[in-house]
């Protein structure tokens, strides 16, 4: 396993510069091709050709790594041991960060208190709306629940009763008009009149 650490970790080094993933390996890597093709064309021994080769390379940012800043470096003497001025030679763009930059730097501690107070306030309004939201939602779904079903509660009791009361009154005429097929069939004569002497003398 640590054999296997030490490849990768020497698979990320480039002329003595040892970066830390494979994409800025690669970029390495073509620094330095770009590095030997312009040493093969251009052999050039005078200044003017120096600075050109200089120039061009800033403005086509043809470099992306410390190993082709050393290298405009290295031009960049030249052309001032040639005669050139500080003025007179662009300097070359290091367009990364090297320090981690905090949303706290360049504030007073007073600063940074009120900034962490308000975040904290944030914080407990967003929880509380969140919260809030969230138990009308519950009621919401509790209110429905008790609407749609089918146990009797405060909401629904007055309509499911009427629902009962109703079922049980249309059985019973089924179920009555039943029996009165079934006595004309058999021949029985028309009862209801009984039923209702009967039904009268017990209430009187």
């Amino acid at each position: 396993m640590q054999a296997d650490d030490k490849n990768s970790s020497d698979n990320l080094i480039v002329d003595g510069f040892k970066f830390i993933s494979e994409a800025d390996t690669q970029k390495a890597l073509t620094d330095v091709s770009k590095i030997k093709i312009l040493d093969s064309r251009f052999k050039a021994s005078k200044a003017s050709d120096l600075k050109a080769i200089y120039d061009k390379s800033l403005e086509n940012k043809i470099f992306k790594t410390p190993i082709g800043w050393m290298y405009l470096y290295g031009l960049r003497k030249k052309l001032l041991e040639n005669g050139y001025n500080q003025e007179d030679i662009p300097p070359i763009p290091v367009e990364v960060s090297f320090t981690r930059h905090s949303a706290f730097e360049g504030l007073t501690v007073k600063q940074r208190v009120k900034h962490v107070e308000e975040n904290r306030k944030d914080f407990r309004r967003i929880f509380s709306l969140s919260l809030n939201i969230a138990l009308i939602l519950v009621v919401i779904i509790m209110f429905i629940i008790a609407i749609t079903g089918e146990t009797d509660n405060i909401i629904n009791y007055k309509s499911n009763v009427t629902n009962r009361y109703a079922a049980w009154e249309q059985d019973l005429k089924e179920r009555e008009k039943a029996v009165r097929i079934a006595e004309k069939r058999l021949g029985i004569e028309d009862t209801s009149s009984y039923y209702e002497d009967t039904t009268e003398a017990q209430e009187e």
